[in-house]
């Protein structure tokens, strides 16, 4: 990568800033170039909310606690999460898998499970409510279906070929991943400076790698792939694929990554408990039977499992197979064909 130059000027007389790394300045990762991306969320791209940092409460199928932890996780103004690495000094080859496996594990989440995470980020006397009323009036429209694919961000003060070139491919495979170089200066006054680019993606990129097919063309495909299958729930009442006051039933899925039985039975024990009527409402769109309240999906059945069980979710729960008509389609299914 060419080096930036970056001069103090007075007058006439331009002098060179000298180039320093954060070990060279005293500065570390987490307390300084983290800190700076928490305060100042623009260094990684326009429009980002700071959802939380150092997150690493990441539960296993099995349940068993990983010890992964992700720099920093955002949220966009479109409603899609931000996975952000950050590297103290040059970015190491196997930096883009590491997001990958970050991006695929923040997947999993939900806006209640987001709303839980952001509270204990906000700390203090903050509500899961009162965070996930900040996170959709940050991002208006926001769902459970927004959040994923999430955008990956790798922020070091370089890159090497390796992860250039793979990033590259990435990118021209659709997967929304960014390159932003951070370079420190120390003018001959002793101030710092600190200088923020994207070298991923640019409007040129396309001249870096040789390619059999058209980026732009693939790009487009599996972006409006992505958009037809991003919001089961807004295509439905867009459509009004299914009448108000519809009968749906809630069945448990194979995989579920809970005590199927257990929840099952508690939901045979009353069969009101798997009754639900749906309503053309994005905010609330299913009225339970067991107490006539309305409710968004993914929060209904969340709640199901935490009653039927007494934990919450372990797992990823893809809402829309839960419901089911008199047909037995589940809402995807009903959804799917939908544009």
């Amino acid at each position: 990568m060419a080096e930036e130059l970056l001069f103090t000027v007075d007058g006439a007389n331009a002098v060179p800033a000298r180039r320093v790394s954060l070990a060279d300045a005293g500065l570390l990762e987490r307390q300084h170039l983290q800190q700076w991306v928490i305060d100042h969320p623009e260094l990684i791209g326009t429009g980002v909310k700071v959802v939380t940092f150092e997150f690493g409460k990441w539960i296993s199928p099995g349940g068993v606690t990983a010890a992964d932890r992700l720099d920093v996780l955002g949220l966009d103004r479109t409603g899609r999460l931000v996975v952000v690495e950050l590297k103290r000094d040059r970015a190491p080859d196997p930096i883009t898998m590491q997001a990958i496996n970050y991006a695929a594990m923040v997947s999993r989440f939900s806006l209640d499970i987001l709303a839980d995470v952001h509270a204990a980020h906000l700390g203090g006397t903050t509500t899961t409510e009162e965070a996930l009323a900040q996170l959709t009036e940050w991002a208006e429209g926001a769902s459970d279906d927004t959040l994923s694919p999430p955008r990956i961000v790798l922020m070091a003060a370089d890159f090497g070929a390796t992860v250039t070139n793979t990033a590259l491919f990435l990118y021209e495979a659709g997967i929304d991943i960014r390159l932003v170089r951070y370079q420190l200066y120390q003018t001959t006054t002793g101030e710092k400076i600190l200088s923020i680019t994207q070298l991923l993606p640019v409007p040129d990129a396309e001249e870096f790698m040789i390619r059999p097919r058209s980026s732009s063309t693939t790009q487009a495909a599996t972006r409006a792939s992505g958009e037809r299958r991003a919001a089961a729930v807004q295509r439905l009442i867009s459509h009004q694929a299914i009448p108000d006051g519809t009968e749906l039933t809630i069945v448990v899925p194979d995989l579920v990554g809970q005590d199927r039985d257990t929840i099952r039975a508690w939901l045979n024990a009353d069969p009101d408990r798997a009754r639900v009527r749906w309503h053309n409402d994005a905010n609330a769109p299913v009225e339970w039977a067991s107490n006539a309240q309305r409710y968004r999906i993914i929060v209904l059945i969340r709640h199901i499992i935490q009653t039927a069980t007494g934990q919450p979710p372990r797992a990823q729960i893809w809402a829309p197979n839960w419901y089911r008509d008199q047909d037995g389609r589940t809402l995807h299914q009903i959804a799917e064909p939908l544009t």
